[in-house]
């Protein structure tokens, strides 16, 4: 398993961009109106916009890359972990599963 992401959920993107792009100097690697990602090394750092009502995406998250989803989702489920969130085929190319951690971080594992 290997970090991929840091994700920090946000209600409003532009003045985190602009503070991580201007005032801090990351590189944009990629900018959509909804997603931003920052080059920080092997591990990037994404900010994601979040709505005002959405439970699932707020705080900070955390996304692994794996080899093959569904074998961690059965290995974390033998030690007693059920996912938030099953796997599944996301349009993005990845497929995922969701976890929070005991103080309610989100953390997704995916493999292409």
């Amino acid at each position: 398993m290997k970090l991929c992401f840091t994700i920090l959920f946000v209600r409003e993107l532009e003045p985190l961009k602009a503070f991580y792009k201007d005032a801090v100097g990351f590189r944009a690697d990629a900018e959509h109106p909804e997603w931003v990602e920052f080059d920080t090394g092997p591990a990037k750092l994404a900010l994601h916009a979040a709505g005002p009502n959405d439970l699932e995406t707020r705080g900070l998250g955390l996304f692994f890359t794996v080899d093959d989803v569904d074998a961690l989702v059965r290995r974390l489920a033998e030690r007693g972990l059920e996912p938030q969130s099953a796997s599944v085929d996301q349009g993005f190319g990845f497929r995922t599963a969701g976890y929070t951690d005991p103080l309610g971080a989100r953390s997704s594992s995916a493999c292409r």
